[in-house]
């Protein structure tokens, strides 16, 4: 889905529109008091609609929406050549912002040949690189497309929020690995870029939450045998019911609660949450073993894979295992 499909963000104006509109810096101030403006930086303000406020919304997508906001403030004071980059674009693009700071708006002003180097201010953290190719526009701002923007996130945070990233860009169709690739080979020489040539093996379009592409990750880089991925199995009522992780030879399955992927309301979650749980109740009685990881999991990594090593030698002990 677009990201002007699931959130619009307020009008913005600046100070000096305000003025120009006969609205006095008093006025300006009051307004801001009353609750009709909100200040996102000096001299820009967001006309409030209370989207980003309403309480049907997980806190991370309220923080996302306000940094949203604060990314295409911050745009309205870039200089030319200039595009936001790395979390800003991130945000705008709609794509999950794992571990990813979101305390400063991020642009790259253009350095043809490459090179490094950045600054940081109250209001912006600006780097430097080459943006020749490589710059969109979203909310009608320039921004660096979704294979720069990943690849520039996953060199300078980390490799599992590039994952995270990619892993749902590729699912939406935003970008493929072979896009990735190419943007890893340009950013050799830069700061994270062996982190960035990694990245492409082991993003997946089938991932349907970030805790799918961070328990994927822990399985991948374990001693564990690799499993398929949103396999249809039948459950004990005669439907198929597909399963994010599957070995097969075993018989053993593992479901995340990702809860981005069941709704962005208290209601739509609780609801597909009760849905999954009646699902593992029929794939159990077809005799699958069933393990479900919550985000509380994430932070235990060996324990997830103690979990599923336990299970998987259960089932060879109980001659259920993989054909030679």
């Amino acid at each position: 889905m677009d990201a002007d499909e699931k959130y619009r963000p307020p009008h913005l104006v600046t100070a000096a529109e305000l003025i120009r509109g006969g609205c006095t810096r008093e006025a300006i101030a009051k307004k801001v008091g009353g609750g009709e403006l909100r200040r996102l930086r000096d001299g820009v303000y967001a006309v409030a609609d209370g989207e980003g406020d309403r309480g049907d919304l997980p806190a991370h997508e309220v923080a996302r929406r306000r940094f949203v906001e604060r990314s295409l403030a911050a745009a309205r004071v870039l200089l030319p050549g200039t595009a936001l980059s790395h979390g800003s674009a991130l945000a705008l693009h709609d794509l999950p912002l794992y571990d990813v700071p979101v305390d400063l708006p991020t642009a790259t002003r253009s350095r043809s040949g490459g090179g490094g180097g950045g600054r940081r201010s109250t209001g912006l953290a600006c780097a430097s690189g080459p943006l020749d190719g490589v710059v969109t526009h979203v909310y009608g701002v320039p921004v660096t497309a979704v294979p720069r923007t990943i690849v520039d996130v996953t060199r300078t945070v980390g490799l599992e929020s590039g994952v995270c990233a990619a892993d749902e860009a590729i699912r939406r169709g935003m970008c493929t690995r072979s896009d990735l690739q190419r943007e890893a080979e340009a950013a050799r020489g830069r700061t994270g870029a062996a982190r960035a040539r990694a990245l492409p093996e082991l993003t997946s379009g089938l991932a349907e939450s970030v805790l799918e592409s961070l328990v994927r990750l822990i399985v991948e880089f374990s001693d564990l045998p690799t499993p398929e991925l949103q396999v249809g199995l039948t459950g004990r009522d005669g439907s198929r019911k597909r399963v994010d992780f599957y070995w097969r030879g075993h018989r053993v399955v593992v479901e995340v609660d990702g809860f981005e992927k069941y709704g962005r309301t208290p209601e739509e979650i609780r609801r597909h949450l009760r849905d999954e749980r009646r699902r593992q109740r029929q794939l159990e009685a077809a005799g699958y073993i069933v393990i479900r990881f919550v985000w509380e999991d994430i932070y235990r990594p060996e324990w997830i894979l103690t979990r599923i090593r336990t299970e998987l030698r259960r089932q060879e002990r109980l001659g259920v295992r993989p054909a030679a």
